[in-house]
C-alpha cells in the first residue's frame, strides 16, 4: 500500500533491527507505537503486528537542509517526499526571510503531515529565484530588524539563521551580509548555518566567524581553492572549529557535494556530524533522495547506523528538537518511524556528485515503511522479510 491511510492505530513492529542512535548501532527489537507516540512494549490493547524481520527499524528521518516552499521554484512537497523516503521531519534551509515566513507557514506548514521547521535567510526575500539573482546582491534585503522580529514571532517555527555566503549569491556582498546573519542570530540566541560555495566568503574566514552549535552546511563542497580539506588534508579552520562545537551537514543538493572530498575528510578520520539532502526541485533529478544520499555514504566506507545516527538524533539535537524526542524511537517520542530494505546490487550502482565525478556502490537503501506522527503513509512491507 502506498498513502496515507489518514487513521492512527496501534501498531508493533516486529523481527527488524532497531536503530539506537545514541550508541550508532542496531539492535534486534520491537517498536510499539500507540495514537501519535512511541510507547513501552507492555502497553496493553489490541494491535495490528507488522512483521519487518530482516528489515532496519529507524526513527522517522530528519533532514536538517530542504527547501520544501510550496510554490517558490525550489519548493518541493514534504509530504509527498517524506512518505516515500521515511523522512518525517524536515527543516527548510532559507527558502523564506523575515519578509516571506508567514506566507511559508500558510502554505507549507498549516495542514501538513510532516514536521517542518525553518532556518531563516537572513535576506529578507529568502532564496525566491536562485536561477535569476541571489538573495545577497542587494544589501538592503538583509535587515536585521526584519529578520529579529520575524524570527521572534515564529519562535516556534524558526531553529536558526541562515546565510548564502558565497560569490554566486551576493558577490562581494558576502562578508558583509556574514556579519549581520551573525549579529542577528546572537541577538536570537540561536545557531547560524553557512552555506559555502565559491569564495568570497573564504572557507577559513567562514569557520572563524562560528560558534559551538553553528552549522556549516555544505560541508564536502568540491569548489576549487574553498574546500574544507587543502592538499588532501582538512583545514586547520576547521579542526578549531570542530574543537568548539560547529557542526559539519553535508547538503548535497547540486554542488554542495564532492566524492573527493568527502574521501579526504573520512580518511583523516572525521565524519559529518548530519548527512542532508538539500532536495529542492532543481537538485532531485541528481540527488534522488535522503535514503540515496545515506546510501552514498555507506559506498564510501561508513556503515548503516553511523549514517542513520547522522540523518535521525543528530540533526534532531541540531534542530532542538532531540528534548521532544524526535531522531528518537524511547516511549514518549512522537510515533514517527522508517523502515528500510538494504538491497545488495551484485553488479554494483552508480553513483553522481555535484562535481562530475562518478563512484560504486552495492548497497541502496530502500523504504518500505513511514508512519509520521502515528499514520502509516507508505507500507511495503507484505513479504518484505
Amino acid at each position: 500500500m502506498d498513502g496515507a491511510a489518514g487513521v492512527r492505530e496501534r501498531l508493533v513492529l516486529r523481527g527488524g533491527l532497531v536503530l539506537d542512535p545514541v550508541a550508532e548501532v542496531f539492535r534486534p527489537g520491537e517498536v510499539h507505537l500507540a495514537g501519535d507516540r512511541v510507547v513501552a512494549g507492555d502497553v496493553d490493547g489490541p494491535a495490528r503486528v507488522v512483521d519487518v524481520t530482516g528489515l532496519l527499524v529507524t526513527p522517522g528521518l530528519v533532514d536538517l537542509h530542504t527547501h520544501v516552499f510550496a510554490g517558490q521554484d525550489l519548493g518541493v512537497d514534504a509530504d509527498t517526499i517524506g512518505a516515500g523516503s521515511g523522512v518525517t521531519t524536515f527543516v527548510d534551509a532559507g527558502s523564506a526571510g523575515g519578509h516571506l515566513i508567514d506566507a511559508f507557514r500558510m502554505t507549507s506548514v498549516a495542514g501538513r503531515r510532516s514536521r517542518v521547521r525553518v532556518w531563516l535567510n537572513i535576506a529578507s526575500i529568502g532564496t525566491t529565484s536562485i536561477r535569476l539573482a541571489g538573495e545577497l546582491t542587494t544589501l538592503a534585503y538583509c535587515d536585521e530588524r526584519v529578520a529579529v522580529e520575524a524570527a521572534r514571532r515564529h519562535r516556534d517555527l524558526v531553529i536558526g539563521v541562515k546565510i548564502r555566503a558565497s560569490h554566486d549569491v551576493g558577490g562581494p556582498h558576502g562578508p558583509v551580509a556574514m556579519a549581520r546573519a551573525r549579529r542577528v542570530a546572537d541577538e536570537l540566541g540561536l545557531p547560524l548555518m553557512v552555506h559555502l560555495g565559491p569564495a568570497p566568503c573564504p572557507v577559513d574566514d567562514i569557520m572563524a566567524a562560528l560558534r559551538a552549535g553553528d552549522v556549516l552546511t555544505h560541508c564536502c563542497t568540491g569548489f576549487a581553492g574553498n574546500e574544507i580539506v587543502a592538499g588532501g588534508r582538512l583545514r586547520a579552520s576547521v579542526r578549531a572549529a570542530r574543537d568548539r562545537g560547529v557542526r559539519l551537514d553535508v547538503g548535497h543538493g547540486m554542488s554542495g557535494f564532492d566524492v573527493r572530498v568527502a574521501r579526504a575528510m573520512l580518511a583523516e578520520g572525521v565524519l559529518p556530524d548530519s548527512i542532508s539532502s538539500d532536495l529542492h526541485a532543481y537538485s532531485q533529478p541528481l540527488v534522488g533522495t535522503l535514503p540515496d544520499v545515506l546510501s552514498r555514504f555507506l559506498a564510501l566506507g561508513m556503515n548503516e547506523a553511523q549514517a542513520f545516527a547522522r540523518a535521525t538524533l543528530a540533526p534532531a539535537a541540531i534542530a532542538g528538537l532531540a528534548d521532544t524526542g524526535v531522531g528518537t524511537l524511547r516511549a514518549g517520542a512522537p510515533a514517527d518511524v522508517a523502515v528500510f530494505r538494504l538491497v545488495d546490487m551484485p553488479d554494483g550502482i552508480d553513483w553522481r556528485d555535484g562535481h562530475g565525478n562518478n563512484f560504486r556502490g552495492r548497497i541502496r537503501l530502500e523504504p518500505v515503511l513511514t508512519v509520521a506522527s502515528g499514520i502509516v503513509v507508505l507500507d511495503r512491507t507484505a513479504g518484505a522479510g
